[in-house]
Formats: C-alpha cells, structure tokens, sequence
C-alpha cells in the first residue's frame, strides 16, 4: 500500500526509501536544521495531522508545547542570535516527534547536496536529489502553519 494518494509523492517518498540511512540512525546532528517554515505538500500535512490527532501523537502534542526559540548552534543566549525550531522538534530530547510521518525535506536531510551531512557521516549524496525536488514542487507547497489556514487541507482534520 502507497503512503500517498498521489503518485508524485509515492515516487519521490520511493527515492527517498532507497537512500541508506543507516549511517543516520542514532544521530541527531541535523537537528539544528528542523526549522519552522519549511514548505510542505498537503498529503504531507494531512499525514502529519492525522498521526498528531492520533494516540501515537501524544508526544508530538506535548512537543508543540514547547519553546522553539533557540540560541543559533555555536552561539549562546547573551549573543543574541536566535532561531526558530520546527514545531515537531523535541528540543527537550533532541529528536524529531514525527519521525515516521516526517515529510520528505526531512528524510533527505544529509543525502542531498543541498542538505549536506554536518559531520560528514554520509559521504556525497544520493543521485537524483535534484530531480526528485523538482518533481516534488510539482504541487503546490505551503508551511505546515500556512495548511492550518487552507479550507480544504485544515478542515479535513482541524
């Protein structure tokens, strides 16, 4: 069974199954990059939605709770340089809250040349990265909080 309806995404979430991820389990050194904003498909929202809503969502519920402004990586408080952690990111734990229904952004992170590996644990990126976000951006993109706001993604699963 297909983790989407749509057929762009089952392509692209099968790009990213073939990616070795094994160097990756364990590791949370992207984790400074789970930033909020990140655009997003709708089935991607819904996914996330529907397992937030869900009983495997009750820590992803207790993540949201939490401060996501951080001290830039490097950098401390008195610096005065800050970012914003995704919504779903345990900052607490360092960890992501929706790992299984991560979307697609995330699993590519350190597998793609743009979103190269911070400790250098992979060792060049998978072929075909560019193409897949170019078939990706095929359907329209929002921020998980901008879906919030769409009447035909948000009312599905408010």
């Amino acid at each position: 069974m297909a983790l989407f309806d749509l057929p762009v995404l089952n392509d692209v979430y099968a790009y990213a199954a073939r990616i070795d991820q094994s160097p990756c389990n364990g590791c949370d050194e992207c984790g400074a990059r789970c930033v909020e904003g990140v655009p997003i498909q709708e089935a991607e929202f819904l996914a996330l939605r529907a397992f937030v809503a869900g009983p495997e969502g009750a820590d992803a519920r207790r993540v949201e709770q939490e401060n996501k402004v951080l001290p830039y990586p490097g950098t401390e408080e008195s610096d005065g340089v800050f970012y914003t952690a995704c919504r779903f990111r345990d900052v607490e734990r360092g960890r992501c809250s929706v790992y299984p229904v991560r979307p697609l952004v995330c699993r590519l992170f350190g597998h793609v040349e743009w979103l190269p590996c911070p400790i250098q644990k992979i060792p060049g990126p998978a072929p075909g990265g560019p193409e897949t976000m170019r078939r990706y951006g095929e359907a329209p993109l929002r921020t998980y909080e901008e879906w919030l706001t769409e009447p035909s993604a948000s009312g599905q699963l408010r």
